[in-house]
């Protein structure tokens, strides 16, 4: 089997280590297995907003300018 080595940046250990207790994964390279087999292929397809089905083409629409008038207040005696 292949290796590769990978480095993760110091501030995502504690988010790996509380994700290494949730999945019972013994090791970091482990938990990047798990990680890529099930969310890798979400990933490539949501990465650019043109690849995600879920997006609608955008059709700007002009805003329409509307006048509003300021309103009188009339003082309330007590």
């Amino acid at each position: 089997m292949a290796q590769t080595r990978a480095v993760m940046p110091s501030k995502f250990v504690p988010l790996a280590d509380e994700l290494l207790a949730a999945t019972g994964a013994s090791d970091y390279s482990t938990l990047i297995g798990i990680l890529l087999s099930r969310y890798g292929k979400h990933l490539l397809n949501t990465w650019e907003i043109a690849n995600c089905p879920q997006a609608a083409p955008l059709n700007p629409q002009p805003i329409a300018q509307t006048s509003i008038a300021p309103e009188t207040f009339t003082p309330m005696e007590f």
